[in-house]
């Protein structure tokens, strides 16, 4: 086995300060100049585009990012989202420009023979983060500092070639999560343009139907209510004193926030007290869930797979429908959620019932059109699940293999990987 010897962080990289850039030049329309923060740091590590901050005022010397450039985080985003510590790597785009927020540190390899990608790895394993968490301060939100962060101490093979090796095995994983992504933004596309072109547009395959001069819409179709396709069942009321540390996840409004519930990232129920919880509340691969409350009143997301049964809290409700991709697109789309944040009122904190959901009124087709839509889009829903749970297996072997390369637990020198 290579010989591995101890490393200091700082021997190898500084860590540069971002900008703190002026609140008052945030944008609410998207620029070409993106502001990264520690909301585009995935749990874990990794970079998402999900949540950009734009910037339209003048951008100084120094705080533009590269692409590839690795960064890290400086100070969790709160108590329910700790991102601190991890790393990312800035996407390549050559039509955006990613500035360099303060609270961000970005990468200066002092080391050029330093593999870059090793490093970017070696912060995304568990000891590391473990390191900067238990060096950080603060009482509600923690930060660390650069000079923290250069303190880590770590072990890594003396060779190079080494390094790269343990680098690309952890990136393959990634890029096949990554295409796995492309072709779920692909069909995602795919269903909302068949959507706009047949139910907007009024062509189907091609072909302009005629239209009802009475009701403007095509014979046979009409303007009404979701409720005549879909039917609604509220959350359960679980308890925070019965909430543990390993479980079944409980899904609340905090794990809606895209087209995919998150089910890692949650509060858990013991086996025991689930078995006290009516199986009406337990959730299935496919099921489709919507925010009944707060700043994301009204965001929709598909159930992907996971390894343990997960349950429905209060405030999240669940869509059941003949015709699930199709309710879907109609209350994500723009009529849909206007309609939704209408009923939800201007409060503080928005509320919205399960019956003023399905009261959300769109163009209801001719049952004939209903099934061949939905018989098309659900192959579409059907492959989205697939590649997710497909991902959620990629990372899982990730996971696993993460800790044992980079503390030599696997000896990679046999190991015929191109690099």
């Amino acid at each position: 086995m290579s010989e591995w010897q101890e490393y200091t962080l700082g021997d190898i990289v500084d860590i540069k300060h971002g900008y703190a850039f002026k609140g008052e030049f945030f944008s609410e329309t998207p620029t070409t100049d993106i502001l990264v923060t520690p909301g585009n740091f995935k749990i874990g590590g990794g970079f998402k585009s999900d949540k950009l901050k734009y910037y339209n005022g003048e951008i100084p010397d120094g705080f533009v990012l590269s692409h590839e450039d690795i960064i890290v985080t400086m100070t969790d985003l709160s108590k329910q989202a700790d991102t601190l510590g991890y790393s990312a790597k800035v996407p390549i785009d050559s039509s955006k420009v990613f500035l360099h927020n303060q609270r961000i540190g970005l990468l200066i390899f002092k080391d050029k023979s330093f593999d870059k990608d090793f490093i970017y790895w070696l912060m995304r394993a568990e000891h590391y983060q473990k390191f900067v968490a238990g060096s950080a301060t603060g009482a509600t939100v923690k930060h660390s500092s650069p000079s923290r962060i250069r303190a880590f101490k770590f072990k890594a093979p003396t060779s190079n070639s080494l390094r790269k090796k343990i680098a690309k095995i952890l990136s393959n994983y990634d890029d096949l999560i990554e295409n796995n992504l492309k072709r779920i933004k692909l069909l995602e596309e795919s269903a909302r343009l068949t959507y706009e072109e047949w139910f907007l547009r009024f062509r189907i395959d091609g072909k302009k139907l005629d239209i009802d001069p009475d009701t403007g819409l095509p014979f046979g179709w009409e303007y009404s209510g979701l409720n005549n396709i879909s039917t609604f069942t509220n959350g359960y009321a679980f308890k925070s004193k019965d909430f543990v540390e390993y479980g079944h996840p409980v899904i609340k409004i905090k794990n809606i926030d895209g087209k995919m519930v998150d089910v890692h990232n949650t509060n858990r129920i013991s086996a025991n007290d689930v078995l006290k919880v009516n199986d009406k509340f337990k959730l299935h691969e496919g099921d489709l869930l919507i925010a009944m409350t707060g700043a994301t009143v009204g965001k929709l997301g598909f159930v992907p797979y996971s390894n343990d049964a997960c349950y429905l809290n209060q405030r999240v409700g669940k869509i059941q429908s003949e015709y699930l991709f199709f309710t879907f697109l109609a209350l994500s789309g723009t009529s849909g959620q206007k309609q939704i944040l209408n009923f939800a009122g201007g409060a503080a904190q928005p509320n919205i019932s399960g019956d003023q959901i399905l009261a959300v009124k769109n163009i209801i087709p001719a049952k004939d059109i209903l099934d061949k839509f939905e018989l098309l889009s659900n192959n579409a829903l059907s492959q989205i699940l697939n590649f997710t749970r497909k991902n959620q297996l990629l990372k899982e072997a990730r996971d696993i293999l993460l800790p044992r390369l980079m503390t030599g637990m696997i000896d990679t020198d046999d190991m015929d990987i191109a690099v």
